[in-house]
């Protein structure tokens, strides 16, 4: 993905530009006015993508006792 830098104070694109330039390149727009960015526009496709989880990332974090299944005691209902 590459990143262009629009400075609204001097803009001399129109939006319908702007957002054919996101689509068509897969651009990230960062407005500024002046030298502070103030917002950033991305395309809603990298945001799908980076919300997706992935099975299998974290194999092994979590483990299950073998008794996982198996009802609790009745000391722990009755205390």
């Amino acid at each position: 993905m590459t990143t262009k830098n629009i400075d609204i104070q001097q803009i001399s694109i129109s939006i319908s530009d702007l957002l054919s330039l996101m689509q068509d390149d897969n651009t990230e727009i960062i407005l500024t006015n002046g030298d502070k960015p103030f917002a950033k526009v991305i395309p809603f496709a990298s945001v799908q993508e980076k919300i997706i989880p992935k099975a299998g990332l974290n194999l092994g974090a979590m483990v299950m006792s073998d008794d996982f299944d198996e009802p609790l005691p009745d000391e722990f209902w009755l205390s």
